[in-house]
């Protein structure tokens, strides 16, 4: 498609049941970098390795788009799909100095976080797919997908949230993992992790007669 005319994924009726429902969220708990440049490089590098893989994964850096149309009867009604426009996922960088890896993942006194805590290191946290289908005051529409890393005292933790319905679980798993392989491959001097052994991902959306 041309830049002008975007490519447009039409969403199916399984796709269009998880739109009411929250983004997919999970996150990953590392140890502190201890390579030159620190944290801050790392978060260089992983922003630099998400956007080789949205080239794998390029629908998720598209937005939603809702029009109006008439369905069979003649009553109004609207489609919901998703346009391939390039305009990118979100990237966050965060920082919590006061926060441990032990506060996170041990439990009884003294140890206690709040969950509100923990669901800021999520990007786009409390959002339904529906959200990403209305405009801003700008104009704007919220972004498919959002990666956020947050610095911790002596860890680092990368998050993602993924809307539900242009996405299932396995799509979402499959993302993280070409991310963090090219990452590897990155850092180990392999290259710009065009040669994978990630499988590229199946884009097709399958319409039942």
């Amino acid at each position: 498609p041309s830049e002008s005319e975007p490519e447009t994924i039409h969403l199916t009726p399984w796709d269009l049941r998880m739109i009411t429902v929250d983004y997919i969220q999970k996150g990953l708990l590392l140890p502190k970098p201890r390579t030159a440049g620190g944290g801050a490089q790392l978060v260089d590098n992983l922003a630099s390795s998400l956007a080789r893989a949205l080239a794998r994964f390029y629908p998720l850096a598209g937005r939603l788009a809702v029009t109006a149309t008439d369905d069979a009867t003649g009553d109004p009604s609207i489609v919901v799909s998703l346009r391939c426009n390039g305009e990118g996922a979100e990237f966050v960088r965060a920082e919590a100095p006061g926060v441990t890896v032990s506060d996170i993942i041990a439990s009884g006194p003294g140890y206690y976080i709040p969950s509100s805590v923990v669901w800021s290191f999520f990007p786009l946290n409390g959002l339904l797919g529906t959200d990403a289908a209305l405009d801003d005051d700008d104009g704007s529409r919220l972004a498919v997908l959002a990666a956020q890393v947050t610095e911790l005292a002596d860890g680092v933790f990368v998050a993602m949230s993924l809307n539900h319905a242009v996405a299932d679980g396995t799509t979402f798993w499959h993302l993280f993992n070409t991310w963090s392989e090219i990452r590897r491959r990155m850092s180990g001097g392999c290259g710009d992790g065009s040669d994978l052994s990630t499988p590229r991902p199946t884009l097709d959306r399958c319409f039942l007669e």
